[in-house]
Parts: C-alpha cells; sequence; structure tokens
C-alpha cells in the first residue's frame, strides 16, 4: 500500500521529472502564442467562411425571393387596378380570373379582394363573407402590405403564404386589400445536404412566427437556432454565425433581410462548409500547441535520460552496493556520459580504493589489538586463578574454621573475577559480553563449589540474551556471587521436598535489565539472620560489597523474605559500548567496604 506512494514521490521529485517540468515553463509561452495565432488564423477563417456562407444562402434564396418580390409587385398591380372595376362584379372577377391565367401565375391558389366590412368580393372562388375571421380586420385597416402564414388554407387545405396589399381609391381613402395565395409546396426552393445546398431554408417576420419552410413546418423547429431567438435575428443587416440548434447540433445559421422589412430569410448550413477545423478534420484547434508542448517535454525528457540520467543510476547502483558493504570495485561505464560525469564517476572510484585501502588498514589494527586483548584477559585469569590456588593451599593450612570460612569466601570471590576475564577472552570482539552465558557460568561455578554430598538442590535459570560492557559486567558478577553464596548458604525446604533456587535475568519492556535471585527456607526460619554475610546486623563484608557493587550499576537491592523463601532483586539500565570507552578514561573507584 506504502509502495505506490513513495514510488510517486520518487518520480515527482526525480530529475527527469524536474526538467520536465522547466521544459514545460520554458515553452508554455511559445505554445499559447501558437495557439493564439491559430486561434486568430481560425476565426479570419471562420469569419469568411460565415461571409461565404452569407453569399450561397442569398443565391439559394434568390428563386424564392424573386417569386415573392413578383408576388409584392403583382399584388400591388392588382390593387391598382382594382378601384376601377369594383363597382361591377363581372369586370371585377374577369381581372381576376384574367390575372391567375397568366403565365408564372400558376403558382397562386387563391385571388380576391376583401372590404373592410371582410366581404369577399371579386375573387375566382366566388363572393363570400368573411365575417367570422376577426384577425383580417387589423391586416386591413393596417394599410400597409403584409405577408401572413395560414397552415391550413381556406382553399388549397395546405399550408400556404398569403401576400396581401392595401386598395385605395383615387382619393386615397382604404377601400380593403388584395390577397395572393401560395402553396409552400410551389415555393421554388432547394436544400439537403448536397454540397452548396442549405439543410434548410425557412422565412419569418419580426413577431417570430415562422412563415414558410424549404423541409415543412413541421420539423422546422429543430433547424431554429437554440440560444438565440427569432426577434433577436430580425434586428441589424444580414449576418451569419455558428450555434448550435434545437436538435443539438452545431450549425450554421445566415439571415437575410428581404424585400419586405418584417421579412427574413433564414439559411441553416452544416458546419463542414466553414472551416472551423484543421485539416479537414474534428480535432480542436487547441490540440496541435498542446500536442507540440506535451512532444518538446517528451523530447526532454528523452534527452535527460539519454545524457543524465542512466550515467546516474549507474553511479547511484554503484554507490548503493558499496555503502552496503560490497567491495568489490565495479567497473563504471562512463565513457558516452558528459564530461562533469565522468570525472564525478572517476572521483567516486579513487575514493572507493582509498576507503577499501584504508578499511583494510583498519582491520588489520583492530585484528592486533583484538589479538592482544585477549592475551591480557588470558593472563589475568590465569593469574587470577594462580591467586585462588595460593588461597585454597593457605585454607588447608589454616585450623579455625571461621578462617578457613573467611578464606573460602575470598576464594570464590577470586574465582568470580577468573570467569568474567575467561568470558572476555572468549568473547568475540571483545566490545560487549553476553550477560545470560556470564550469569549461567557463575551460577554452574557457585553451585559446584558449595554443593552439599547428600543435599542436593533443585537450580531454575531464565536468562535472556542481554549484552553488557565489560564495565557493567564486572559489578553484575561480583554481586550476583555474593548474592547466590548466601543464598546457598541459607537455603532450605521442608523434610521429603528439595531446596529450591530460582535465578532469572529479564528484560523489561522499557528495555531495563531485572535480576532476581529467590531461594527457598525452612520454615519458620529467622529471617533476620538471612544475611549476606551471615550476620543479622547486616554490617559485614559481604553487605557492604553487595550495596558498592550496586551502586556501580546505579541501582538499589531489594529484599524481601517470607516464611518459605527469601527474594534478592534490582533492575539497572544497560549501557552503550561508548559509555563504558569514556569512563576508562576515569579513574575507576574500587569497592571499598566499611
Amino acid at each position: 500500500m506504502t509502495s505506490t506512494p513513495r514510488r510517486l514521490i520518487r518520480v515527482f521529485s526525480g530529475l527527469g521529472f524536474r526538467m520536465m517540468v522547466m521544459f514545460g515553463i520554458v515553452l508554455m509561452p511559445l505554445a499559447i502564442l501558437s495557439y493564439v495565432q491559430i486561434r486568430q488564423y481560425q476565426d479570419e477563417a471562420t469569419a469568411r467562411a460565415e461571409a461565404a456562407v452569407l453569399g450561397q444562402t442569398m443565391q439559394a434564396a434568390a428563386p424564392l425571393v424573386d417569386a415573392i418580390t413578383r408576388s409584392q409587385g403583382a399584388a400591388a398591380g392588382l390593387a391598382i387596378a382594382l378601384p376601377a372595376v369594383l363597382d361591377d362584379p363581372l369586370a371585377c372577377r374577369r381581372l381576376m380570373d384574367d390575372f391567375l391565367a397568366l403565365p408564372g401565375n400558376e403558382i397562386y391558389s387563391f385571388g380576391g379582394f376583401i372590404d373592410r366590412g371582410l366581404k369577399l368580393r371579386c375573387s375566382s372562388q366566388g363572393e363570400r363573407d368573411l365575417s367570422d375571421m376577426k384577425d383580417l380586420l387589423p391586416v386591413i385597416e393596417a394599410g400597409k402590405p403584409a405577408l401572413r402564414i395560414n397552415p391550413q388554407g381556406m382553399f388549397s387545405h395546405t399550408s400556404v403564404q398569403i401576400l396581401s396589399h392595401p386598395v385605395r381609391d383615387t382619393t386615397g381613402r382604404l377601400l380593403g386589400m388584395v390577397s395572393l395565395s401560395m402553396p409552400h409546396t410551389a415555393l421554388p426552393v432547394r436544400s439537403g445536404n448536397g454540397a452548396g445546398t442549405p439543410l434548410a431554408l425557412i422565412t419569418f417576420n419580426s413577431q417570430e412566427t415562422v412563415l414558410t419552410s424549404s423541409i415543412g413546418l413541421e420539423g422546422t423547429s429543430e433547424f431554429l437556432p437554440a440560444h438565440v431567438p427569432l426577434a433577436q435575428l430580425a434586428e441589424g443587416p444580414a449576418r451569419s454565425f455558428t450555434a448550435q440548434a434545437m436538435n443539438g447540433q452545431t450549425r450554421v445559421f445566415a439571415v437575410v433581410p428581404l424585400a419586405s422589412d418584417n421579412l427574413y430569410l433564414l439559411g441553416v448550413w452544416p458546419p463542414t462548409v466553414t472551416d472551423a477545423t484543421i485539416i479537414d478534420t474534428r480535432i480542436p484547434i487547441i490540440a496541435f500547441p498542446a500536442l507540440m508542448w506535451l512532444a518538446s517535454l517528451l523530447v526532454a525528457l528523452l534527452a535527460a535520460e539519454h545524457q543524465v540520467l542512466r550515467h546516474i543510476r549507474t553511479l547511484r547502483n554503484s554507490i548503493t552496493r558499496f555503502a552496503a558493504g560490497d567491495r568489490r570495485m565495479p567497473e563504471l561505464d562512463l565513457d558516452h556520459a558528459p564530461l562533469e560525469l565522468r570525472k564525478v564517476g572517476d572521483a567516486f572510484e579513487r575514493m572507493m580504493e582509498s576507503v577499501v585501502h584504508d578499511e583494510a588498514e583498519l582491520e588489520d589494527m583492530i585484528h592486533q589489538k583484538e589479538v592482544l586483548l585477549r592475551e591480557v584477559h588470558h593472563r589475568v585469569k590465569n593469574n587470577l586463578q594462580l591467586i585462588a590456588s595460593i588461597i585454597n593451599m593457605q585454607i588447608r593450612k589454616a585450623y579455625s574454621p571461621e578462617s578457613k570460612s573467611l578464606l573460602k569466601g575470598l576464594q570464590d570471590r577470586v574465582m568470580s573475577l577468573a570467569t568474567i576475564h575467561r568470558e572476555l577472552y572468549q568473547t568475540t570482539g571483545l566490545t560487549d559480553i553476553r550477560a545470560d552465558e556470564l550469569l549461567q557460568s557463575i551460577v554452574s561455578q557457585i553451585t559446584r563449589m558449595a554443593s552439599r554430598p547428600g543435599d542436593p538442590i533443585a537450580i531454575s535459570t531464565r536468562l535472556d540474551d542481554i549484552r553488557l560492557t565489560p564495565d557493567q559486567a564486572v559489578p553484575l558478577s561480583l554481586l550476583v556471587t555474593e548474592a547466590l553464596t548466601n543464598a546457598l548458604k541459607y537455603c532450605g525446604a521442608p523434610p521429603g521436598r528439595k531446596p529450591t533456587l530460582r535465578v532469572e535475568l529479564r528484560r523489561s519492556p522499557e528495555g531495563r535489565a531485572e535480576v532476581e535471585i529467590v531461594n527457598s527456607m525452612l520454615p519458620g526460619g529467622p529471617a533476620e539472620e538471612h544475611r549476606l554475610d551471615g550476620r543479622a546486623e547486616g554490617t559485614g563484608l559481604g553487605e557492604a560489597l553487595v550495596n558498592a557493587f550496586a551502586a556501580q550499576l546505579g541501582t538499589d537491592v531489594r529484599r524481601e523474605a517470607t516464611e518459605r523463601e527469601f527474594r534478592l532483586a534490582f533492575d539497572f539500565a544497560p549501557s552503550a559500548l561508548s559509555e563504558a570507552e569514556e569512563r576508562l578514561t576515569e579513574e575507576p573507584s574500587a569497592p571499598s567496604p566499611r
């Protein structure tokens, strides 16, 4: 779980990533400038293309504009001719029939005159009362040409476009209006998906009413702009723009005012007619500067990898192996590295040779000192054993039991010192001593010398592997020797049971060394007589030595006595070897019992 974040941290803090960031910062202005220039070119190209679309829309709408213009002109001509024949219904009807029969006027499905009283007169369909069509009255009273849409024509029963023109008499009085209906199916418009043709041609007025559509009024709403209302399109001159249609697709729209101020043409084109893409693809223009920028970063990374990173990894691997203890001299392949890295490699090789040479000399010196120190401990052990032998000879010549007891105690202490020096002699490296092995040796020696024939003692030990410096091993072993000698002296048990002696050396959770010596006693025995020297007042040599050794260890001895056992315990903090070496420079203070 933690390897992935560490790997990411190494990647992001590496030289390659940092060079990529630096190159990215340096090249960013060029990428932005490239994008701005391409964007300007794109905008200019799009503007030219939209202008071309506007021209194509006007060209595609030319037949429609011509038809509407001719229809408006025809309605205006009828409006001029009708006042002269309005009083003669037959002549008026003949005028209207002759007009619809002219070549080119077959696009009209209806023609007639409607007076201000909403009476249809002088029409190709006869006279009719239109008083229920109140919406015609505002158109008539406006007295202006108008173009309206009727999805259900009165006579053709289909969607028609109605062109109206006011009719006035010679005095200018408004008489009514003349109307011409053109079915949408008869409008001369072209649209589709072919090249050069719009998807739809739509006419509308300023009231946002769609008047005509080349694709039919039913599907026209999907082709209108989604966020631009028709009333806004009716404002201003002819223009073109790119926007989203109601059906969600991008379209190019062109708006052209027609002959009347209230009639506008909307051309809908596919986006391919503009230069909105690069190299005839759908890739956005920002992609190319971004790709160029990323390619520059990749080149920077590859250059850093080829020129720097791979050589640095070679040096790093060699340094790591050397730091881990591999003293084989690797051959660095930096022939193709830059000059600076080759010099670093040469310096590292010289450093390795110097370190290996110095380490070899140090190992020789340490080995020589270790041999000498072992010889010193060996000779001290031999001398102490010689002293113990002399004391033993003196014991045999002594007559009083008290003298023999005192000499025996002195001999035990000397043998304890000899045991310590024997452990120092046998210790590898002479840097520290295993306290478990030392105490086990002392327990074996003391119990062997103090064993009582026919009265064996059950001895149990629990000794943890704790390393001590010689400065601590000496007082610890002497203290344990005094405590064991005293414990064996007073060790006892009820009839039928073996006396027991338990010695423990434990490492506490806080890292301290805990020593505990427990011996069994006869029930009802005087606990106050269980002293380290056998005297109740506790002022003998053994008591003083134990307190002095405990002071050297920086601790106090705790004693607890019950009816069945006696417990002696203490704990101390094992010191580091460096602390012991510092104390060697000072004058040691030998324990002086009082």
